[in-house]
């Protein structure tokens, strides 16, 4: 036990004696002055003044703010007096008794059982001194109707004291030890419960600052996965995508490897360190399956942590990251393939929980997804890219072929009539507009000439020309001219295709009309002639020539009545 726990039951132990002397002491002056009157009415004048003053020090020793050590004395020392006057006055038969067992009883309780049994020893020589000074005559009682005393009586009366007394000090001894095995007992159950407390505080306290830690990577995981959606180049994705996690997780080293095309090479692509960035500059890769932690990860599509980088064989020691103690590296799968790994590092050892490696398995899957949507999206413009070349490329040599096969046509617009041109001469701006493809100002700024253009190719030019007492034309005009030069490109390649569209149908249809007649001739040489009579007819009374060979019986020709061979 502790000083400071010994001295606290001292000090309750105290506490109690004290206002057990005090409601003592209190009861002793109400009821004392009800057994003062009779004593005195009863007494002699000088037994009434020694019964008087008792009671007196028994005020004093009640009202008077004095120690606890003096005001027990003073209790025990009135019984005792009032024990000795009884005694000198009526020997031992009267209340003598009583107050000297009362007064061993208050030296038991008030002070310790030990200063009850020296009480009871006093008592014993008392009443030991007392017996042989009257029994011998030396001191006689001072009350005349006191019985005749004699030695049985002393002597029964002196061991009924002794017995009473032990029985009584006895009694306090074991209650008292009892008491504070009772006491300490309680002490003990409460400086249990005060460590259960306290080991369930600092639970919570523990398990609070878990859940928080947890909250906040997980908002962390949804900040970091709700940015990332936003890139769609691959670059700079990875590249955010470690700052954001050195900021929200605060691991000195985050890198991104992506496996090459053979699978052969983890390949450092992104990282947010400085010695991350030295790698970059140095090509740095990790041979699959055989370097590092990086490596073993990628072969394996499973998470590896090394809380201490020195007891791990795997660990390769980087000289660019000389700070790291702890790494996590994990897979980066998307649809059951492994795209890459992502490794981070601390700089304290044992810095990884297993809620970390949740934490950041989620963001790792989130990272593999956004990389193969990034690289979806690449794909999806590539291919888009290259059907808009395809179809540019198609759209060029078809208006080339339109424009190859269909004389000059132009119109001119002179409110409120409009003619078309003719010849072959067509005006200068216009030609410069066509042949630049650029927007052409004459010089004195009424007229302007606007390319035409579809999928990059000019196909003709618009003029436009202001009156003589006309204003130049301003800004807004001129963007006005070319936002009608766009539109007249897009209706003309919507005529295009309209045009090619209604071709087809009627090429479609010429098969089917064709198909429809050949369904109804049933030998070879009417199916032969109708073929080529009808393609000869579709096709502006082409020359349609249709021959059957065989080797060993010659050839057989079929023409078109209406053409030649």
């Amino acid at each position: 036990m502790s000083q400071q726990q010994e001295l606290s039951k001292e000090t309750n132990h105290q506490s109690w004696r004290e206002g057990f002397l005090r409601n003592t002491l209190i009861l002793a002056s109400v009821f004392g002055i009800v057994a003062l009157i009779p004593a005195i009415l009863s007494s002699t004048l000088f037994y009434s003044g020694i019964y008087i003053s008792i009671y007196l020090l028994l005020l004093l020793a009640t009202l008077l703010p004095v120690n606890y050590q003096v005001r027990t004395v003073l209790l025990i020392v009135l019984l005792y007096g009032l024990a000795v006057s009884g005694m000198t006055e009526v020997g031992i038969l009267g209340d003598a008794r009583l107050f000297m067992l009362g007064a061993i009883t208050m030296s038991a309780l008030l002070f310790s059982w030990r200063a009850g049994l020296v009480m009871t020893i006093i008592a014993l020589l008392t009443y030991i001194v007392f017996g042989w000074l009257i029994l011998n005559g030396e001191m006689s009682l001072t009350n005349p109707t006191a019985p005749a005393p004699n030695l049985n009586g002393w002597i029964t009366a002196s061991t009924s004291l002794l017995l009473l007394s032990v029985l009584v000090v006895n009694g306090i001894r074991l209650t008292q030890t009892e008491f504070r095995k009772a006491e300490d007992n309680t002490r003990s159950l409460l400086s249990e419960l005060r460590k259960e407390q306290t080991y369930l505080e600092e639970r919570v306290e523990e398990r609070t600052q878990t859940l928080d830690k947890r909250t906040a990577q997980l908002r962390a995981v949804a900040e970091v996965g709700k940015s990332i959606t936003s890139y769609r180049n691959l670059s700079d994705l990875l590249q955010q995508t470690t700052y954001l996690i050195h900021e929200n997780f605060g691991y000195y080293h985050v890198g991104i490897f992506l496996l090459d095309n053979h699978k052969e090479y983890a390949v450092l692509t992104a990282t947010n360190s400085e010695g991350g960035r030295r790698m970059l500059e140095k090509g740095h890769q990790l041979k699959v399956g055989e370097t590092g932690i990086v490596g073993f990860v990628a072969e394996n599509l499973q998470a590896r942590i090394a809380l201490d980088v020195g007891a791990d064989a795997v660990f390769f020691n980087n000289p660019d990251l000389p700070n790291t103690r702890s790494e996590m590296a994990l897979p980066l799968v998307a649809t059951g393939q492994i795209l890459g790994v992502l490794d981070v590092q601390s700089t304290e050892p044992q810095a990884f929980t297993e809620d970390d490696v949740a934490t950041v398995q989620i963001l790792a899957e989130q990272i593999a997804v956004a990389i193969q949507n990034t690289n979806l999206f690449s794909e999806t413009e590539k291919a888009l890219e290259s059907a808009r070349v395809a179809y540019g490329e198609f759209s060029r040599e078809a208006w080339s072929k339109i424009l190859r096969n269909q004389p000059k046509i132009g119109f001119i617009a002179t409110p409120p009539t409009t003619l078309q041109t003719g010849g072959d001469a067509i005006e200068p701006s216009l030609a410069k507009a066509i042949d630049s493809g650029d927007l052409i100002l004459s010089t004195d700024g009424l007229s302007i000439s606007v390319p035409i253009k579809i999928r990059g190719q000019v196909i003709g030019a618009i003029r436009l020309k202001k009156p003589e007492i006309a204003e130049a034309w301003s800004q807004d005009e001129t963007n006005l001219a070319i936002t009608l030069s766009d539109q007249l490109s897009s209706a003309l390649e919507s005529a295009r295709l309209y045009r090619e569209s209604q071709q087809r149908a009627v090429r479609e249809s010429l098969v089917s009309d064709i198909s429809t007649r050949l369904s109804t001739t049933t030998t070879i040489d009417s199916i032969l002639r109708e073929t080529v009579q009808e393609l000869g007819e579709a096709l502006g009374n082409a020359s349609v020539t249709f021959q059957l060979i065989d080797s060993s019986n010659g050839r057989r020709q079929f023409e078109d009545p209406e053409g030649g061979a």
